[in-house]
């Protein structure tokens, strides 16, 4: 973990150093040689400058992103191009429970392997019903994203983790998902949820094909709504979470795509992106 004097001098002179380097033609390599993107959920907030955004995302040493519904605004083509032209692929994109369907040609024009649900809606989530609900109409949608040559995935938040019963609604859905359709793990949230990742990893090593990354503070108590998790947040390798042991493990078990996704910093965003980076890239695995 870093001290906090560490965290604040690498917080410091990131930006300017970073935006006058020369253009970079191909991603930094990581010394792990794990390929590390971004959500653009995380930059939610720069994103008017989005071409702008996508070049500091490249140039900070990110090799990929991963879109969510507020850049559907252009077409799929113009988007793709953009990502393309600023360095990085694009693989996967989270899309609305509610418009999984029929966004299914937008996410296949934009050149999309994964198609992800990231959430279920705020009535599903409290009750064994809700999850049977959203099981269905997962699985309905994983039906046509394949038929386009997709593969849906689901991205847990805490809210599933939370005791229903003698279960959870990550219990459900992993029991009742087609096994066609793959597990997004956000490490943050499962432990924020009150469990381990790793043994989540292993026992759904089938399913599990994308990582989300963020670090979390020091905390004594687990959560399961996402409101609560705001204190929690913090970069990369300033927090709690063993990242050496669980990347390691999720590379073993074969996952190619992981993707920062710290959707709050004390820091501004562009020093958040580079101290990330500056941990990710230098951890060996």
């Amino acid at each position: 973990m870093l001290s906090r004097r560490e965290f604040g001098q690498a917080a410091t002179a990131i930006v300017g150093a970073v935006l006058l380097e020369p253009r970079r033609t191909s991603a930094a390599a990581s010394r792990s040689g794990l390929a590390f993107g971004v959500q653009l959920y995380m930059v939610r907030d720069r994103l008017k400058e989005l071409e702008a955004t996508l070049h500091l995302i490249h140039q900070i040493g990110y090799s990929s992103v991963e879109t969510f519904p507020m850049v559907y605004d252009r077409p799929a083509k113009e988007l793709r191009s953009m990502i393309a032209a600023n360095g990085l692929t694009v693989a996967s994109g989270h899309f609305d429970y509610e418009s999984l369907e029929e966004r299914v040609d937008y996410a296949a024009e934009l050149g999309l392997e994964y198609m992800v649900c990231p959430a279920i809606p705020v009535s599903q989530r409290t009750s064994v019903d809700g999850f049977h609900q959203a099981a269905k109409h997962l699985n309905k949608a994983a039906i046509k994203a394949g038929s386009a040559g997709l593969k849906l995935g689901y991205h847990p938040h805490n809210y599933e983790y939370k005791p229903l019963g003698n279960e959870t609604g990550f219990d459900i859905l992993m029991r009742e998902l087609d096994s066609s359709v793959k597990l997004e793990l956000d490490i943050y949230w499962a432990i924020e949820g009150g469990q381990n990742p790793m043994e989540i990893m292993r026992r759904y090593r089938e399913r599990l094909a994308l990582i989300h990354i963020k670090d979390r503070k020091p905390a004594n108590a687990f959560t399961f709504v996402p409101d609560e998790y705001a204190a929690h947040f913090t970069e990369a390798g300033a927090g709690t979470i063993d990242w050496k042991l669980l990347l390691g493990e999720a590379r073993r078990l074969g996952v190619t795509q992981f993707f920062l996704d710290q959707d709050g910093s004390d820091l501004p965003i562009d020093q958040s992106l580079q101290i990330n980076w500056n941990y990710l890239s230098r951890l060996t695995l």
